[in-house]
């Protein structure tokens, strides 16, 4: 499957802006990661335990689901860059051959 050049370059950027913005909320979860606040009672414990497990360490905590999404994103940025890489070194190799082809004018 061919993807337009210019297109490739601006999903590729636009990978590369969204991983640093979920690299930042990532570096954010450490804070809401220790919920207080619920009281002394046992269900009040257990209530701040299951929030800061939906923050971190959870089996769908925003740790993990963050996680996956810069490793998708990751992957997407790295298929547009190798679009771009064969795109690149198409040219090069046309530009070359017509490079060495003398051309008469007229």
């Amino acid at each position: 499957m061919n993807v337009d050049i210019d297109a490739s370059r601006r999903l590729a950027r636009a990978c590369r802006n969204y991983v640093t913005d979920l690299e930042s909320a990532l570096e954010l979860v450490d804070s809401v990661d220790v919920v207080r606040g619920m009281g002394t009672l046992q269900s009040g414990i257990d209530l701040a335990r299951k929030f800061s497990l939906k923050a971190s360490g959870g089996e769908d905590s925003l740790e993990k689901s963050l996680l996956s999404h810069i490793a998708v994103v990751k992957e997407m940025r790295a298929y547009f860059q190798a679009c771009i890489d064969r795109y690149e070194s198409v040219d090069d190799d046309n530009a070359n051959r017509l490079a060495r082809h003398q051309v008469s004018g007229s």
